[in-house]
């Protein structure tokens, strides 16, 4: 009798168990970050790339799947990962300027008023200057006064020099300066202006023009 009654409590358990993993997956899924599908179909990709990488499937509009993975480093397009399911993983991409799909949960949102369904902010930074060429006394006076940054949201500004030896235009060696502006939700902007010093920089404070990723 005592046997019967220890099989049946670990039968009980066990269904506690089980039924408390349930609820905590659900749970778990309602909460996840997933990206719905907007527009008709989005091809899926195996890389981050949409010249370069091999097309493997694609997914449809309504679908909802769990972000993995997000790249924002496409001036073009943002990137998420997703799991289509058990046999295929890949990359699908959504246009900055006309979003392919709606975010749900996404957990870098701070507003904690929003619910399920809101727009990221896809656009990056506008970076405008109106001189070609950047003018200052020394490395050390480089500011960011002339810059005309357009973006709506918190953002950051720092800045690489770069020594180009043998321009191809020109016998002088030049300067460049690139400014990286990056905001709050990740997006980033590249923009490169030709820099004269009437100080020129030490070699150990610029880099190698060859090694500028624009």
């Amino acid at each position: 009798m005592r046997l019967k009654k220890i099989f049946w409590l670990i039968i009980i358990l066990a269904i506690i168990g089980a039924g408390a993993y349930f609820g905590y997956s659900i749970y778990q899924d309602k909460k996840a970050w997933k990206v719905e599908i907007t527009t008709e179909y989005i091809n899926v990709r195996d890389d981050h790339n949409a010249s370069k990488s091999e097309k493997v499937g694609k997914v449809y509009n309504g679908e909802k799947y769990k972000v993995l993975e997000i790249y924002l480093d496409d001036s073009k397009y943002v990137w998420y990962k997703i799991k289509v399911n058990k046999d295929l993983t890949g990359w699908i991409s959504s246009s900055r300027s006309f979003p392919y799909v709606n975010e749900i949960n996404n957990p870098n949102v701070k507003d904690e008023e929003v619910e399920e369904n809101y727009e990221i902010d896809y656009q990056s930074p506008v970076v405008k200057f109106e001189d070609n060429v950047y003018l200052v006394y020394d490395i050390n006076s480089i500011n960011y006064d002339h810059l005309k940054i357009e973006e709506k949201n918190k953002y950051t500004i720092e800045h690489k020099v770069y020594y180009e030896e043998k321009p191809q235009d020109s016998d002088i060696p030049q300067y460049w300066i690139q400014y990286i502006v990056k905001d709050e939700a990740g997006n980033t902007t590249k923009k490169v202006q030709k820099i004269e010093f009437d100080v020129k920089p030490d070699p150990s404070e610029v880099l190698d023009f060859k090694d500028l990723v624009r």
